[in-house]
């Protein structure tokens, strides 16, 4: 499906998935790849004082991304890459100066932050929009729901940069106007934390093709620096069955495999100690102090 201009005939499917979801008319070619914003005002592309709304939503999806960001879809990819809606506001009195938008769909809150972590500055420059965005010259980042919006201006001005606040604050509002981070983000301590290491790694967790997603983040106590993850299950069992897989890997016969702590020799990554609570798995490893590591196995475990 490529990127197309122009008003013809609506692809049915697409174009009523766009108008449930995101109050967008579809006047899209035969391979629906482009979408005619309402009058303007569709949920994603709301209007915006000054400026000259998109005529059209530009729509791409996993074989198209690649006519827009070429090698950067691999990263979109590896976080369940739905769709991505693309449109460009241009000053409406006449300069020349526009700002993209590009909003991805990603088809989950902790999916769409995980995109956004992996693009987030350390330490970045925040701003108040959606659950949490960065901003940079000309640039303004920032994700809400299931969807990861980047927009971008050639214009670094401060009133530029006003606008896409301005822009984002209405996108962000119309998606959720109370937004949170996902639930999983608060299960791992905030003492000793580094600030902005949190990231979600969705697929291949240290290597392993075993390892469902995680959430991680950086600590740093004492002189040690070392990682803390959670991964959540369905159920006990999703839970069990990657501890039997990770045992098989490191060549261990675990016997029964039971709640509680769990301690793998990784070839890989040295070792990583887990306890294994309910449908929730609590990990550590780059850790090797024994005081450390038996403080926070026994503060999963409360």
């Amino acid at each position: 499906m490529k990127k197309t201009t122009g008003k013809r005939a609506a692809c049915a499917v697409v174009g009523m998935l766009a108008v449930l979801l995101f109050g967008i008319t579809a006047t899209a070619d035969a391979n629906g790849a482009n979408f005619k914003a309402a009058d303007g005002h569709g949920k994603l592309f709301p209007a915006l004082e000054g400026w000259e709304s998109p005529q059209n939503i530009d729509v791409y999806d996993w074989d198209s991304i690649w006519d827009i960001i070429n090698g950067a879809a691999e990263l979109y990819y590896a976080y369940d890459f739905q769709a991505m809606y693309w449109g460009r506001y241009d000053r409406s009195d006449g300069e020349d100066t526009y700002i993209v938008m590009e909003i991805y769909r990603q088809g989950s809150p902790i999916t769409a932050f995980g995109v956004y972590s992996q693009e987030r500055p350390r330490p970045p420059r925040l701003v108040d929009v959606g659950v949490e965005g960065f901003t940079a010259p000309g640039a303004l980042h920032f994700f809400v729901s299931d969807l990861y919006v980047r927009m971008r201006s050639h214009d670094t001005s401060e009133e530029t940069a006003a606008a896409m606040h301005r822009l984002a604050v209405k996108v962000a509002e119309n998606v959720d106007p109370e937004p949170e981070f996902p639930s999983i983000v608060h299960k791992l301590p905030e003492e000793g934390k580094v600030a902005f290491s949190e990231e979600y790694i969705h697929t291949n967790f240290l290597g392993h093709t075993f390892l469902p997603g995680a959430f991680v983040s950086t600590y740093e106590v004492d002189g040690n620096r070392f990682n803390l993850f959670v991964m959540e299950f369905e159920d006990g069992t999703g839970a069990q069955k990657m501890l039997a897989d990770y045992y098989e890997f490191s060549r261990k016969e675990p016997g029964d495999i039971t709640e509680g702590i769990h301690r793998i020799e990784d070839r890989w990554n040295g070792e990583v100690g887990m306890l294994w609570k309910g449908n929730v798995l609590y990990g550590y490893y780059n850790l090797e102090d024994d005081e450390l590591q038996e403080k926070y196995l026994q503060m999963f475990s409360r």
